[in-house]
């Protein structure tokens, strides 16, 4: 488990109790306004709100004296100048406060793509198994008597080099990287001295609407929307710059 997903059995039990009364679009849809919510609030205590809306009042100024200014670039060069250190002096005010508070979009974002991302294929359908190297083979091994499925790769002598099992339908499975300090895998990983480096599957997409082509169906439209919308009208309505 990585560090940002330390949060997931809180919001799984969350998302769970949720499941009694709501469907999963709405589910989707409550995501996305929990993650504006967080995401927003916690940039706004985090910047310098006033320091910001003065900086923006300056910034204007200074594009208007440059718009305004009917000369040679030489002397035109202390305004542009000006209106450059102001921009920095903006990006950074803004930058660090912006990349904390998308912190708990990062977490929703790491936790939903494997809670409404994949599922298992229906009985008796296997997927399209990608290896790397790619001259590995792989078996899809269906699921028996309430038993998960399998990947069992072999060599070309036949002799198997992984067996994974599938504890959750993430479709890519590959030795631990750093970055698994923040993310990790559902399914593990798989072994440093493993003669596969990698397992690609082709696990079909989860479905939440009923229209449009198979990007629009997915879980990331109705959180990303909502998401979206209610960052809007929590910027607009509480002033934050």
């Amino acid at each position: 488990m990585g560090i940002f997903d330390a949060p997931a059995p809180a919001l799984s039990w969350i998302d769970s109790q949720a499941a009694e009364v709501l469907p999963p679009v709405v589910r989707l849809i409550f995501w996305g306004i929990i993650g504006a919510i967080l995401s927003m609030f916690l940039y706004r205590a985090l910047s310098p709100q006033d320091r910001i809306a003065r900086d923006k009042r300056d910034i204007r100024e200074a594009r208007r004296d440059l718009d305004k200014f009917d000369g040679d670039f030489a002397d035109a060069f202390p305004l542009i100048s000006r209106l450059l250190r102001l921009s920095l002096k903006q990006v950074g005010r803004v930058g660090w406060p912006a990349i904390v508070a998308s912190l708990p979009l990062l977490v929703l974002l790491v936790w939903l793509s494997t809670v409404y991302g994949h599922q298992y294929p229906p009985s008796g359908q296997a997927p399209e198994i990608q290896t790397m190297p790619s001259q590995l083979q792989a078996q899809w091994v269906d699921r028996q008597n309430g038993s998960l499925p399998h990947v069992v790769v072999s060599n070309e002598s036949r002799q198997i080099v992984a067996d994974i099992r599938l504890a959750a339908p993430v479709p890519v499975i590959h030795k631990r990287q750093w970055w698994n300090t923040l993310i990790g895998n559902p399914l593990g990983y798989l072994p440093d001295n493993a003669a596969v480096d990698r397992v690609s599957i082709s696990l079909p997409q989860k479905t939440y609407l009923p229209f449009g082509p198979g990007w629009v169906r997915g879980w990331e439209l109705p959180f990303f929307l909502s998401l979206v919308l209610v960052s809007i009208l929590i910027k607009v309505v509480f002033g934050i710059e």
